[in-house]
Order: structure tokens, then sequence, then C-alpha cells
């Protein structure tokens, strides 16, 4: 959901709020594939201390769930998150951009659990339409959300990170794959 002027409330504090992710939402290229959030890949992650940031930049924070300035939902529709934002000058800067339209798009920054030998899990690839796509099954820990001004999930306006990981790997299996099934065909012919 990308986050209009009707997600900033005036007449109050300063407080944002919108979903940082979209199961099911596909981004676009991420550098070579394109990346989905599938449903409950939240599901057994500690949000108890998660930050929310502008641009995923540690230096610009404006909630945190341990402060109790940033709540976060988990519902069927993805993660969403009400921000009660600080009395400070880039919090108000944000604040503003966001009531005006400047910024309305949303992110959010997660690993992946990794198994014995330090590799990353928990997603699978797929090839859709001729082009490769993770499909997160579950992440380890969440990191930030944040408003970001350059999402990768355009419908949507989130963000995941660590995003080429493993890719060059999966397209070399699939090379083999095609390999074998042509070596195949010469036997059969």
């Amino acid at each position: 959901m990308i986050m209009t002027n009707s997600n900033v409330d005036t007449t109050q504090d300063m407080v944002i709020e919108g979903y940082a992710l979209i199961f099911n939402s596909l981004s676009s290229d991420v550098g070579g594939f394109k990346e989905r959030v599938l449903p409950h890949a939240l599901d057994d992650v500690d949000i108890s201390d998660v930050k929310c940031l502008i641009n995923h930049e540690d230096r610009y924070v404006i909630g945190r769930t341990k402060a109790e300035t940033l709540e976060l939902t988990l519902d069927s529709k993805g993660l969403k998150f009400k921000c009660k934002l600080p009395n400070t000058s880039y919090a108000k800067d944000i604040y503003e951009n966001i009531d005006v339209g400047n910024v309305n798009e949303c992110s959010f920054h997660a690993w992946f659990p990794k198994d014995n030998n330090g590799k990353d899990t928990g997603y699978f690839w797929t090839v859709e339409q001729g082009e490769y796509v993770r499909n997160v099954e579950q992440f380890d820990k969440l990191l930030d959300v944040s408003v970001v001004t350059t999402p990768a999930y355009k419908d949507t306006g989130v963000l995941v990170a660590q995003r080429s990981q493993d890719l060059t790997e999966v397209r070399e299996l699939e090379k083999l794959k095609i390999a074998i099934e042509l070596e195949g065909l010469r036997f059969n012919t």
C-alpha cells in the first residue's frame, strides 16, 4: 500500500501509518531477479525491538517498538505500522514531506535464517515468465521498517534487503539442468 496524505493525521501528534510489507506482491527487478514475500514469513520473528527509519538510515530513527513509539501489526494483507514521530528536525521534515505527498512509500529490512554452514535459507527460487523470482517463506530477524523515496515494490512501496546473495548459484543450477535435458534429448534422437 502506498502511503497517501490520508495516512497522516495532521490534527494530533505527528503520527504516520501504512504497510511496510504486502504479502504476495512481486517486486520490480532488484538485481537480476524479482522477489515475493509469502504470508507467514514473519510468523516466528521477534518484533520487540524494531526501529522505524528514514531510508533505512540508522541516524534517522523516528520510532521504535521497544520505546513504544512504533506499533507493528501482522494481518492477512501484510505488515502494518503506526509510528508516533519524535519532536526532532528530521522527523518534522519527513512528516511534512509525507503530508504534502513528496514521500509516500515504505520498505523494510530483514535477515534470512542461516543453515549450519552460514548460508541463507528461508526462500526458494522459481522462474516466472523468464524471470527469476525469490519467494521468501521465512525471515529470521526484522531490523527496521522505513519511509523511503525509492522502493523495490512499486505497487506497495516495500523493499527487502540482502537481495543478490545466491542468485549466481541458482543461475548455474538452472544452466546445468538445461544442459542435462539437452544431453538427454541428444541421446534419445
